[in-house]
């Protein structure tokens, strides 16, 4: 593996703005911006980091030195130093036994401090230690805590998120089916194993995006949606997905329910949507999946602490390049109660990966050359007058 930290001209002209300056006009709040990017490596010494889930496996630690990527072939943990640029510690975990963490899938780790980690493939959630012990966990489907109980038609689906401190878990319920949306939000107070149940419209609204292959005309098997997003901030959930320029806010304590709506100068307000519910036909439906992806889709929103403000990124079809989409890509600060700041265009060779977060400043993006780990960190500088 390669011990450079910083990676050579010859991979830097994959950013062609490597080192440049962007800027922008001043908006209402007279906010200037600018920014640099530039790529770094990980080095790995004699191993080689797990990439094959391009990083969507993997967590923070709260104070952003380390990254932890899950290994889901290996049912290990990278301990990533993201101050050295160097994987550091990898820990092993046991999938099935005492110390069991299920499959393996995980889909998220989230740090809760005191060297201890929370593990989630979206069915079973797993409290562990970091010398690879399990200290306590849960399935769903056994429904073991406390409070009212799912009908055995309704179960937890894929989306969740985990407060910072790992007490509350906040997860979607709804039907069986691949094609039901979700009926509302499963609150689950981990310190004290109980559960409650909230209904919400909100999610139904969602179905326009939405697209179901049924194989031989019956049995739904592959889906394009919008995707949602959850995070805790507080007492509050805030929610958004892929298709809307708006974010949700719903206070767990009061059940109450708000909303933002956004603008954008680049991109549409909302995906198209209305097309087909339903296709009884792969040809068909693949072509359906190709006009969705050229439509805005709207990222997450990630808190940077040194800028003091909410970042997220989104992105839509800019032109075509033979049977290639060439994406223009948004980047977007909005402020600590969500009012939005300012909007800049990313040069139009900036790809977006699945994977990025905020550090100490600079916004890392997940990059994979040559099967090895490395980041194009993006450090914006707005500028208050």
């Amino acid at each position: 593996m390669k011990n450079s930290r910083y990676l050579l001209p010859l991979f830097l002209a994959v950013m062609a703005s490597c080192t440049s300056k962007g800027s922008s006009d001043r908006i209402e709040k007279n906010e200037a911006f600018s920014y640099t990017i530039d790529t770094v490596m990980v080095d790995a010494g004699d191993q080689f980091i797990y990439l094959n889930n391009l990083l969507t496996s993997s967590g923070q630690s709260p104070d952003g030195n380390y990254l932890y990527n899950f290994n889901r072939n290996q049912a290990t943990l990278e301990l990533i130093n993201l101050e050295t640029l160097s994987l550091e510690k990898i820990i092993p975990y046991e999938k099935e036994g005492p110390n069991g963490i299920g499959s393996g899938m995980i889909s998220k780790v989230v740090d809760i401090g005191s060297d201890k980690l929370i593990f989630s493939d979206s069915y079973q959630v797993s409290t562990v230690d970091m010398n690879g012990k399990k200290i306590a966990g849960f399935s769903y489907a056994k429904q073991e805590f406390e409070g009212e109980k799912l009908p055995e038609d309704k179960r937890i689906r894929l989306e969740e998120t985990f407060s910072k401190d790992g007490k509350t878990l906040v997860a979607l319920y709804g039907g069986l089916k691949i094609d039901d949306t979700a009926d509302g939000l499963a609150i689950f107070d981990l310190e004290n194993k109980q559960v409650r149940y909230h209904p919400i419209d909100l999610f139904k609204e969602l179905e326009k995006f939405q697209t179901v292959f049924y194989f031989e005309g019956v049995h739904p098997i592959q889906m394009y949606m919008a995707d949602i997003k959850l995070q805790l901030k507080g007492d509050t959930l805030i929610y958004s997905n892929t298709a809307q320029n708006k974010v949700y806010f719903f206070q767990l304590s009061t059940n109450n329910l708000n909303s933002k709506s956004f603008s954008s100068k680049y991109t549409s307000q909302e995906a198209e949507g209305n097309y087909p519910k339903r296709s009884d036909n792969e040809e068909e439906f693949k072509e359906i999946t190709k006009v969705k992806e050229k439509e805005v889709n709207y990222g997450r929103f990630f808190f940077d602490d040194v800028n003091e403000v909410y970042w997220r990124f989104s992105k839509e079809m800019d032109k075509m390049n033979g049977d290639s989409i060439v994406f223009k890509t948004v980047l977007t600060a909005f402020d600590f109660n969500f009012n939005q700041l300012h909007e800049e265009l990313l040069p139009s060779n900036f790809i977006l990966p699945q994977k990025y977060f905020s550090r100490k400043g600079m916004i890392y993006t997940f990059l994979n050359i040559d099967d090895e780990l490395g980041f194009v960190r993006l450090k914006p500088t707005i500028t208050y007058e």
